[in-house]
């Protein structure tokens, strides 16, 4: 129980409390209710470069906290990070397709190109970065620096296209090639400058030999240059799927070329459907696969997301500089996730043998017998059984209200297909809830202050509250999910009006639901609401027809 709060809240007080932005550029509690994951310690270790999450799962969070410095790397030989933040989608999108127009390679690949452009957009940032420091570049760096600006110019592209320009480019030095892996070629757009093709400026940029100057540069001075790249959904935004993935995937080609360099590192933060969808015949899926984390977050960490949202609205509402808890050490040795129902308590001589090693050994008791419920989550629970009840109301899948344990609620209701939990879809919820509780006690100002109950609960939850929310809640993340990808959404909003009240099915069952008819139509949308995470597959037939699905609890219709 938490010992320092307030006997009641007010309606002022209520009217006050704010669970956060579900956009992570916006959401004011970010810094002050960080929760480190496993995935994102492991991440910070700096052993990852690629980050995969579902939308929601706090990639542009994890981004956000780099970006401003609040989360930091762990130092690489006691070097000082130079942390270069890429968001800028418009900048690239513009970068790309003018590039794209001049490129000429015999390089049948088109990946190659789009190669091309990341490289060179890439080298830009960390030349813009390098002209900033207080400290004196080598001539190399700067020659480099200046050769780029020929591209990257104040006037963007206008002086390479009006003007007849070669530009030869080499990205990766080999043994068995001196020559630029590619030209980007212009002739004046504008006929009347007369231009003579004696005057034509050629120039050569030699990517690899600027990135190897600045990486001994950076090793000179104790640097390291890190380039974290979030939104890339928006950066291949309006491109078809093909030219999208292909983007992503020469992004990736990218990633693995700079591992070259010791103290240049790329890590990209990116949706896990979208990088299921790639193809690393070319790079190898074995040397991919080692560089990647995924976002995942276990219910004691949901629990965590929670609690220190409360906790944080307790100090600013209350005015409190921190929150007094207490906690029964034994409490700690119960396994809270054995049903109550069939536990068998251990017998007295058992009983009695380990109260005796704890007396006399604590130490070798602490070992013998680990804690079953962490002394974190523990006052985790605390801040959550503070403002929400132990048990609430839920309505199951035969349209049933039943009473479901708090951190179960939270646990079982807010996982995709996938199986993971995603904080912003609790967050969302969370929202829903406070506005609906909010708007009860300011039309009802007779039911104010709520007083906290024996148990130290503020007894804010009304009967229909949290069955209204999740209502709500569902209601707006299908519309969410279905607006994820034009191509479906028509599709995804037709389902669900003709799937009814069932939440098990066969693939080919959404032929006629849907109007689908050849099978690789339909195996492309299973497929996709699989990556998306709104279906959840139940056997492991390769036929598609026999293909059996599930919906999360968040997607069914109930009665």
């Amino acid at each position: 129980m938490i010992e320092n709060l307030p006997k009641q809240i007010e309606i002022k007080q209520l009217a006050k409390f704010n669970f956060g932005d579900i956009e992570a550029n916006d959401d004011e509690l970010l810094f002050d209710s960080v929760c480190k994951t496993s995935s994102i310690l492991e991440f910070v270790t700096g052993k990852k470069n690629i980050v995969l999450g579902e939308k929601g799962t706090g990639k542009t969070a994890l981004f956000r906290l780099i970006r401003e410095n609040k989360l930091k790397f762990q130092p690489k030989n006691g070097y000082k990070d130079i942390i270069i933040p890429v968001e800028d989608n418009f900048q690239y999108k513009n970068v790309k397709s003018k590039l794209l127009k001049l490129i000429q390679t015999d390089d049948e690949d088109e990946i190659f190109k789009f190669q091309v452009v990341w490289e060179i957009f890439l080298f830009r940032k960390i030349a813009t970065k390098l002209n900033q420091l207080d400290h004196v570049l080598p001539r190399d760096i700067k020659e480099g620096i200046e050769l780029a600006g020929k591209v990257f110019n104040d006037q963007g592209f206008e002086n390479l296209i009006r003007s007849k320009k070669t530009l030869g480019v080499k990205l990766y030095d080999t043994p068995t090639s001196i020559l630029p892996d590619f030209y980007i070629s212009s002739e004046p757009v504008v006929s009347e400058e007369r231009i003579r093709e004696e005057s034509m400026e050629r120039l050569e940029l030699d990517l690899d030999k600027y990135k190897t100057a600045i990486n001994q540069y950076l090793i000179k001075n104790q640097f390291n240059v890190i380039i974290i790249i979030d939104r890339l959904d928006e950066f291949v935004s309006k491109s078809s799927i093909p030219i999208q993935l292909q983007m992503l995937e020469a992004l990736i080609a990218v990633e693995r070329e700079y591992n070259r360099h010791s103290n240049i590192e790329l890590k990209i933060f990116l949706r896990d459907d979208l990088f299921k969808q790639l193809s690393f015949e070319g790079i190898g899926y074995d040397k991919v696969i080692s560089k990647k984390v995924d976002l995942a977050w276990t219910p004691d960490k949901i629990r965590e997301f929670i609690a220190k949202r409360i906790y944080l609205n307790y100090k600013q509402i209350f005015n409190l500089d921190h929150l007094t808890l207490h906690v029964d050490q034994e409490t700690l040795e119960i396994d809270t996730s054995i049903d109550s129902d069939s536990y068998v308590r251990p017998i007295f001589c058992v009983r009695w043998y380990r109260a005796l090693i704890k007396k006399i050994n604590p130490q070798h008791y602490a070992q013998k017998f680990p804690r079953k419920v962490n002394l974190n989550d523990k006052l985790n629970r605390q801040i959550i059984l503070s403002i929400f009840p132990r048990y609430v109301e839920f309505k199951n899948e035969e349209g049933k209200l039943i009473e479901v344990d708090i951190f179960d609620y939270f646990a079982n209701n807010f996982n995709l297909g996938t199986g993971n939990t995603i904080p912003r879809l609790i967050l969302i919820f969370l929202k829903k809830w406070l506005a609906i509780t909010t708007n009860y006690y300011m039309e009802n100002p007779d039911q104010m202050p709520v007083k906290r109950n024996e148990q130290g609960c503020f007894e804010l939850v009304r009967s229909g509250f949290f069955e209204r929310a999740f209502e709500e809640f569902k209601n707006e993340i299908h519309l969410n999910f279905a607006k994820l990808n034009p191509e479906f959404e028509s599709q995804i909003k037709l389902f669900k009006e003709r799937i009814g009240y069932r939440y098990t099915f066969r693939a080919k069952e959404l032929k006629g639901l849907l109007g689908i008819t050849e099978d690789e139509d339909l195996y492309h949308f299973c497929n996709y609401l699989l990556h998306i995470g709104y279906l959840q597959r139940t056997n492991s037939t390769t036929t598609i027809e026999n293909m059996k699905f599930e919906l999360p609890h968040m997607f069914r219709n109930i009665k």
